[in-house]
């Protein structure tokens, strides 16, 4: 299975990586678990579980399609700052992922990932 390519780490693998198009994994069926804005939150001690099921009904009810972040925002339960934190943490879990099929599949090894990660971050605009 491929990956998408759109994603601009995905192309960095391939190319650090010398990968072609059909060795890049697709994300499995269970990608992302554990990986929800309200799901980092809880694991990093942020948001309660009351908090997010608040968070999850109001985002429920919501006619204009807000989400997650903006609305526990607009609770008061954490800051912008603390939920664009979380959002960098899901990118670099999804890069992670992607990176653990890379090892499992034997493509890379877990130095070479990670310097690899490292350099895709310091290649991003500050």
């Amino acid at each position: 299975m491929i990956a998408a390519t759109c994603d601009p780490f995905t192309e960095f693998l391939q190319s650090q990586l010398e990968l072609a198009e059909n060795e890049v994994p697709e994300p499995g069926e269970w990608a992302n678990v554990g990986n929800t804005t309200g799901a980092l939150a809880l694991r990093l001690g942020l948001l309660t579980v009351e908090q997010i099921d608040q968070v999850l009904e109001t985002q429920e009810n919501d006619q204009q399609g807000k989400f997650f972040g903006e609305i526990a925002v607009e609770l008061g339960y954490v800051q912008q700052e603390e939920i664009d934190r979380l959002l960098q943490l899901q990118q670099l879990n999804r890069r992670l992922e992607l990176g653990e099929q890379l090892v499992l599949s034997g493509r890379t090894d877990i130095a070479t990932l990670l310097t690899t990660l490292q350099e895709f971050q310091q290649s991003l605009p500050q």
